[in-house]
């Protein structure tokens, strides 16, 4: 794999989901809840911000799956790289956490917090999720999130005490250009705080992100439920 490629694809390791983010660029400020209050997204717009970026990335509209979504989220993002022990330059080992705004589906305007890890396998640029309290954990606390389980890489959430957390499964990574890079992630979600609470389902994360200086924009779009109600469906 070319050096640009690899540097071009570790850029998106902050997201998996939903998300890269654009609230700061020091890890250690204060949690910003934006106090104005916005409407929540559409579906519409959600699906018109993903075709969005397809055209953007020169890729084929309406290649999302048909699913029936619940949850949306689009969010404005930026990533940052911290490197990890045994660094000795490149795109990894490193952590890429990411902070970032936006709007979501019963929250109107939203923050969000992720957190990825990085390594080098065999030539390849391979990520994994890592714990968002990593690097966000004061953070959360000020926001009220506290105990969060180490296998939320993502959250979302706004200034009334409503959270969603993810875990990502899976992204894929395309190097458009020098300053263009598109990815496709799979989340689950695993919980929330407030009108999430309990609530359990898997979406998937679409985006475009500039290699160079981590900025980038994604849309998240989720089939959400109440822990346990899938499988009461299935029994009835």
């Amino acid at each position: 794999m070319k050096k640009t490629q690899i540097t071009q694809r570790v850029a998106i390791l902050g997201i998996a989901f939903t998300f890269l983010w654009s609230c700061s660029q020091d890890l250690n400020q204060e949690q910003f809840i934006p106090e104005q209050e916005l409407a929540d997204p559409t579906l519409e717009q959600a699906l018109s911000a993903f075709d969005q970026l397809n055209i953007e990335a020169g890729f084929s509209v309406n290649s999302r799956k048909k699913v029936d979504y619940n949850y949306f989220e689009i969010s404005q993002n930026q990533l940052f790289f911290v490197p990890a022990e045994g660094y000795q330059g490149g795109p990894a080992p490193g952590f890429y956490p990411g902070s970032g705004e936006g709007t979501a589906t019963r929250m109107g305007k939203v923050a969000s917090f992720i957190n990825q890890f990085a390594q080098i396998e065999n030539g390849e640029l391979v990520t994994i999720g890592a714990p968002v309290t990593m690097f966000f954990e004061d953070q959360l606390n000020l926001s009220g999130i506290t105990n969060l389980p180490e296998v939320v890489n993502s959250i979302t959430l706004d200034k009334k005490g409503n959270s969603i957390w993810i875990k990502n499964i899976k992204n894929v990574v395309t190097p458009v250009s020098e300053t263009l890079s598109s990815f496709n992630a799979e989340i689950q979600i695993i919980g929330g705080t407030g009108k999430f609470k309990g609530m359990e389902g898997e979406g998937i994360v679409r985006g475009n992100f500039n290699p160079q200086n981590g900025k980038g924009m994604s849309v998240t779009l989720a089939s959400i439920e109440k822990e346990g109600k899938k499988d009461k469906n299935k029994k009835d």
